[in-house]
């Protein structure tokens, strides 16, 4: 096609993407009228993806085979559940990149002769999609890498990733794509075009498809180079950013560049959503941004990360996903709205389709549809809307519809993904009166179903357990403990001479970080916070890391540093060191300290009950302290960045929590009186947050529980993690005499990660007052949990 007619399409194209959303503007209760040109412009729909990535997928793998295939069937099956259509997987570099860590298969540049296949569950989770979708678009991704590349946009890169893809054809699994930069840091053109695609073509991967820059620099920015540069047009297929329209409920305000359509490459939103799927507004919200990111955009893919939450409650960006899986050891899981949001795209359009612009648009209440046509000559049709705060009546013209009743699924709050009652189609129109915040589908086609397994009961971690890591093969993905969770380094399952199966740390070298990460912790996860327990095994370290003095060691109470992130976390690490000290500390402060023979294993106890902290080795007790800089968190194995081992675990601890009143409970203030921003603090996402008005006077939320419950515990997490937080919290039965349930306006120390309550009360409503420091600063609110027994 000639430039100018391009052009002139582009502005027909937007020019009738206009009129209809012009005719959509008419008062709530009326009648819409589209008018669909089934022969008009419109791009081709590329379906509705997932993202594994960050680690946020770990847990699934440890799941029993029944539990496991269900969860994967909700994700991948056809019509059955999400159905994602395409998956992108992160490549490990054994650096934390979000959630946690994910190994690499060749973290030496030895290992690039033999790679290691069967670390972790990348390539396990593209095969089970697989297993479901033969037809399923797979793709891959670099966050961290390993520190022997010279340099990120060098040829051992290219070489690495080939590597990556050989590593897939070892599992079954033909690549689609892969991603030719740096996720959110940086792309390259010269060695996409120069090393990175003839490094491919040579190795037999000339139908691997590249796409960039994958939210690496400013919106859309790389358009501008593609429209001018053909060589690097003919390279990649497709342009890729991250989180385009919005993030978090927070919209971007930037305006679409021309230049992106004009390269005539697939658009794509390659990481978008990153909430917890449980809420209905959520829910909304994610169906709406597949729809504006077409209708506003061109985006004709948008991908979700992550596809299930399974990660630990504690780890950063927890809860976040479109169903949730942290519980392997009882089979539970939770199906969240978010995967029947998806399944209103995947189930009734597949790529391929066509977007019919004039069927693309806003309507009034922040209303919202799109219109697909199957282009394999059916003259097949999915119409998908997403209401806003209005009722409204819509009529779809459609000349050609093949049939004189089309289908309708809806879904709202209450139900999900429910066949409604046939409509009729009338001189070729349909019209349809959708209730507000709901989401619909009009379709010509069948086979849907709104597939169902039954769930297992949920269960606790039991309090006492032990492994010793000799039941595990080492000829299978993913090559870790069960229930272990790397937040950083690399914590592999080894054998000794003797035949001993152990637990070894073994990044020694540094690497191409994604987040900055100064030393290696793997934490259990048993999904709750320890208050008082015990953590005992047989460590080992057997050297020197390369930026300092090896160690190995036990963590208690362990827990983010949401400010540094992937850093030393929070939590009493009690190490032995190769110079033959140990040392109990804190994340600043050393507690105590002595010497010992570092040349052998030691079986080390590290114990917490309230403010007493005790160590031992060897059975002897060596430190015996008072200190609560601590309040809860998780137990594990930290080291620096060099050989050590661990054996013999035994965890023996009791849970402080209790059973969680205030998720997802509707709260509260009157510096928000629509809740807008309250609800991050009772999503159970550790990064999202309720930021009080900041004008140096004390601020309040009300949670409401929904009915009288007997309240035993408040923790109140904050970002005052170097400062004491002043509060106050209530409670009230008839939101109108309240009673204090924790008087902290005076206090002055610091508590990590939370500050801790405990009570005894029966209550509706609680209410937390936060009061502003001496410089007139105020905490804001990660997450405030109240528990009952």
């Amino acid at each position: 096609m000639k430039p100018t007619m391009f052009k002139n399409t582009i502005t027909t194209l937007y020019l009738a993407l206009a009129v209809s959303a012009a005719l959509a503007q008419t008062n709530a209760g009326s009648s819409k009228l589209i008018k669909i040109d089934e022969k008009g412009s419109g791009r081709l729909f590329d379906g509705v993806g997932a993202v594994s990535a960050g680690s946020s997928s770990r847990l699934l793998i440890d799941y029993a085979d029944k539990s496991r295939s269900d969860i994967l069937d909700y994700l991948f099956k056809p019509n059955f559940g999400a159905g994602f259509t395409y998956l992108k997987t992160e490549i490990g570099g054994d650096g934390n990149t979000t959630c946690g860590s994910e190994p690499s298969f060749a973290r030496t540049r030895a290992e690039m002769e033999k790679p290691h296949y069967n670390r972790g569950f990348e390539y396990w989770l593209m095969r089970e999609a697989a297993n479901r979708n033969p037809n399923i678009e797979l793709d891959a991704l670099e966050w961290s890498m390993p520190g022997w590349f010279k340099g990120v946009w060098s040829q051992d890169n290219a070489d690495y990733l080939v590597k990556f893809i050989e590593g897939a054809k070892h599992w079954g699994l033909k690549m689609k794509y892969i991603s030719g930069c740096w996720n959110e840091r940086d792309y390259n053109r010269d060695w996409i075009v120069n090393v990175l695609r003839p490094t491919l073509d040579r190795n037999g991967f000339k139908d691997i498809k590249i796409n960039a820059p994958e939210g690496a620099g400013k919106a859309w920015e790389i358009s501008d180079l593609l429209v001018k540069d053909s060589v690097f047009r003919n390279t990649i297929s497709s342009i890729s950013y991250h989180y385009p329209d919005s993030y978090m409920w927070g919209y971007r305000g930037e305006e679409p560049n021309p230049n992106s359509v004009l390269t005539e490459l697939p658009l794509w939103s390659g990481e978008d959503f990153s909430l917890p799927g449980a809420s209905w507004r959520n829910t909304t919200y994610l169906a709406k941004n597949i729809l504006k990111c077409y209708i506003k955009w061109k985006i004709v893919k948008v991908n979700m990360w992550c596809p299930i939450a399974s990660m630990p409650d504690i780890s950063c960006f927890s809860n976040v996903g479109l169903m949730k899986g942290t519980t392997p050891w009882s089979g539970y899981y939770e199906v969240w709205p978010t995967i029947w949001a998806v399944a209103h795209f995947n189930q009734f359009a597949k790529p391929g389709w066509k977007y019919l612009d004039s069927g693309c648009g806003e309507f009034s209440g922040d209303g919202a549809y799109c219109t697909y046509k199957n282009m394999d000559g059916s003259n097949d049709y999915s119409i998908v809307v997403v209401s806003g705060s209005e009722g409204q009546k819509l009529t779809f013209n459609i000349a050609d519809l093949p049939k004189d009743k089309l289908h309708v699924w809806k879904s709202d709050s209450k139900s999900q993904f429910v066949q409604q009652q046939d409509i009729s189609v009338v001189n070729g129109e349909v019209t349809l009166a959708v209730d507000p915040e709901s989401i619909y589908t009009i379709t010509t086609t069948t086979g849907q179903q709104k597939g169902a397994h039954n769930i297992p009961k949920e269960k606790a971690f039991p309090t006492k357990y032990s492994d010793n890591f000799d039941n595990y093969s080492l000829e299978r993905a993913p090559l870790s403990p069960k229930y272990f969770y790397d937040n950083s380094g690399a914590f592999e399952l080894a054998q000794s001479e003797g035949n001993n199966k152990y637990l070894r740390q073994l990044l020694v070298n540094d690497i191409t970080h994604w987040i900055p990460d100064e030393c290696a912790y793997t934490f259990v996860a048993q999904n709750t916070e320890w208050e008082q327990g015990e953590i005992s095994s047989d460590v080992f370290v057997e050297n020197d890391a390369f930026n300092g003095v090896g160690y190995a060691g036990l963590i208690l109470r362990g827990a983010y540093d949401k400010a540094n992130q992937s850093n030393i976390p929070f939590g009493y690490r009690f190490n032995i060191y190769k110079d033959g000290t140990w040392k109990l500390q804190t994340k600043k402060n050393i507690l105590a300290s002595g010497n010992v023979d570092a040349s052998k294993w030691h079986k080390l106890k590290l114990t917490g009950k309230g403010s007493n902290i005790k160590g031992y080795i060897d059975g002897q007790l060596v430190v015996d302290v008072q200190d609560d800089t601590y309040s809860i968190g998780a137990a594990g194995y930290v080291s620096g960045f060099n050989f050590a081992g661990f054996d013999n675990l035994v965890l023996n601890y009791t849970p402080a929590s209790g059973q969680l009143l205030s998720a997802w409970k509707p709260a509260t203030s009157p510096a928000d009186p629509v809740g807008h921003s309250l609800i991050g603090a009772f999503d159970g996402n550790s990064l999202s947050k309720w930021s009080p008005k900041a004008d140096g006077t004390e601020q309040h939320l009300v949670v409401d529980l929904g009915s009288l419950q007997k309240i035993k515990r408040c923790e109140t997490f904050t970002d005052f993690v170097d400062k004491g937080a002043q509060y106050k919290i209530e409670y009230s039965a008839d939101n109108v005499k309240w009673s204090v349930f924790a008087d902290k306006t005076n206090n002055a120390k610091i508590s990590i990660p939370c500050f801790a309550d405990e009570g005894n009360a029966k209550a509706r409503w609680v209410r937390l007052t936060v009061l502003p420091a001496k410089d007139k600063t105020i905490a804001n609110i990660y997450e405030f949990k109240v528990y009952g027994d």
